[in-house]
């Protein structure tokens, strides 16, 4: 169910969000910043109905690490909505919350990718979560097989995998951009495997990865299973630097690195892997050029045995 706005912006929020849904725009992180707003409003300013700088800092001010720039991007979208339906808002002004450069992104290492994949399929089921055993070592092999976001691949409905034809379309993606990945076969076989055992668990389930609640897994339980599995294969705690994002990161330099040794014209390539990981511009798929040198000092061999295993014929081989 989603949130009940309940502040004195209440009407223009919903106004926003209804109007971004009818152009055609995603919501969901909109509605998610937005909740957060109206709940902070409700606490500390119950009796305003005017965007004033004090209310728009406030909130601002009150975010952890880096989340400040992410609240003054939405701010200033909800000021330019009041002041388009006739309000008087204090519009916060670009740029006035500067992002902190981000620091380099992990890219784990064969041995480590290996101990990881190998702690994800000791997981054991339990009563709350009767698919665990079988979910976590699919999911994160599909992301990183695709390269894709933590967040596209929790959110995979039912009816954006074809099981037969081996394909995974990405809904709604970052910057909306919607694209279809293809998945190889080992990959796209566990996944067959995964969707006939869930169904005798899950009835009619929506999400292709549907949580015990009935809805896709959250960020949190993405990100500490992760943490558990990374932790568990003996990799040590790394939690500010290795996440479900490094399996992507991981993903696009094996990938750069594959055409470098095969003598790959990059300039005419990158355009290919921007689009399959869903980039906005190329110069997003050309920052991971950089991490290169680097990473040919670190890395062992282009591809991992038993990363994928093989699948035997019974379901339990998963």
């Amino acid at each position: 169910m989603k949130y009940q706005f309940c502040s004195g912006f209440a009407g223009h929020i919903k106004n926003m969000l209804e109007q971004r849904a009818l152009l055609g725009y995603s919501v969901y992180d909109c509605h998610r910043y937005l909740a957060n707003f109206d709940r902070f409003c409700a606490a500390n300013f119950p009796n305003e109905t005017i965007l004033t700088q004090n209310i728009v800092f406030a909130w601002c001010n009150d975010a952890k690490g880096n989340g400040g720039a992410r609240r003054a991007c939405e701010m200033r979208s909800f000021g330019r909505h009041l002041l388009l339906s006739g309000e008087e808002p204090y519009v916060l002004p670009p740029l006035f919350f500067v992002k902190k450069r981000p620091a380099l992104p992990y890219i784990c290492t064969d041995a480590e990718l290996k101990r990881f994949f190998e702690a994800t399929d000791s997981l054991a089921s339990c009563a709350a979560s009767p698919l665990l055993e079988y979910t976590v070592p699919v999911i994160f092999r599909l992301q990183y097989a695709c390269g894709m976001r933590p967040q596209e691949v929790r959110r995979l409905r039912r009816v954006d995998i074809d099981l037969e034809n081996g394909t995974v379309y990405i809904a709604d993606g970052k910057h909306y951009r919607d694209r279809r990945l293809p998945v190889g076969g080992q990959v796209m076989e566990m996944c067959r495997k995964y969707d006939r055992i869930a169904d005798t668990v899950l009835y009619n389930r929506t999400y292709f990865f549907q949580s015990p609640m009935g809805g896709a897994y959250t960020t949190a339980w993405l990100s500490g299973t992760f943490r558990k599995c990374w932790e568990k294969g003996g990799n040590g705690a790394k939690p500010d630097k290795c996440t479900p994002y490094s399996l992507r990161h991981r993903y696009a330099t094996e990938t750069l690195m594959r055409w470098l040794e095969e003598g790959k014209d990059m300039d005419a390539w990158i355009p290919y892997l921007s689009a399959y990981m869903g980039h906005m511009t190329f110069s997003a798929t050309y920052y991971y050029v950089h991490l290169l040198p680097e990473r040919l000092a670190c890395i062992d061999a282009m591809s991992i045995p038993n990363i994928i295993p093989e699948v035997g014929a019974n379901e339990e081989d998963i």
